[in-house]
């Protein structure tokens, strides 16, 4: 039976341009939605500090897709602020130092929170008790049919 190259399924059963491109799709429009919105509440109320608010997009990411995805968002979060928070807007130089600073600051701790939220998102205690739930079923705890069904069919 045939497959096409860009259907080719992984170990986990997913195809692999869905593996791949649903974390970069969900990250690009995170971003996007992130800095419309620091862009909009920069330009009405000329608050400082509005990059941490990209921490958001950063852990969502972190929880959903790892750590890999979420050093990847943050990494753009550093630019894009740089780009269109930061003065002079669209220039990727920063004037302040301390403006820079501020950046360097919020890679590094936003690289360290998403080891931090990706741990306690891969926990195995954390992946046992969803086993257990999802193993569970809504009539006092009794297994699912479908757990019966793996039980016997394994």
């Amino acid at each position: 039976m045939p497959m096409r190259a860009d259907l080719q399924t992984t170990a986990a059963g997913t195809p692999h341009r869905r593996r791949w491109g649903t974390p970069v799709t969900v990250s690009a429009v995170l971003l996007a939605l992130t800095t419309a919105i620091v862009w909009f509440i920069d330009a009405r109320l000329q608050q400082d500090h509005l990059i941490f608010i990209y921490f958001l997009p950063t852990a969502l990411i972190a929880i959903r897709y790892g750590s890999i995805s979420a050093m990847c968002v943050a990494i753009a979060s550093t630019v894009v602020s740089a780009y269109f928070v930061y003065d002079p807007q669209f220039s990727f130089r920063v004037d302040s130092s301390l403006e820079m600073l501020e950046l360097v600051f919020f890679s590094l701790l936003a690289l360290l929170a998403i080891q931090v939220v990706s741990g306690f998102a891969n926990d195995s205690s954390v992946e046992k008790r969803r086993r257990r739930v999802r193993a569970a079923s809504w009539y006092g705890g009794w297994p699912s049919v479908s757990a019966l069904w793996r039980r016997i069919a394994s």
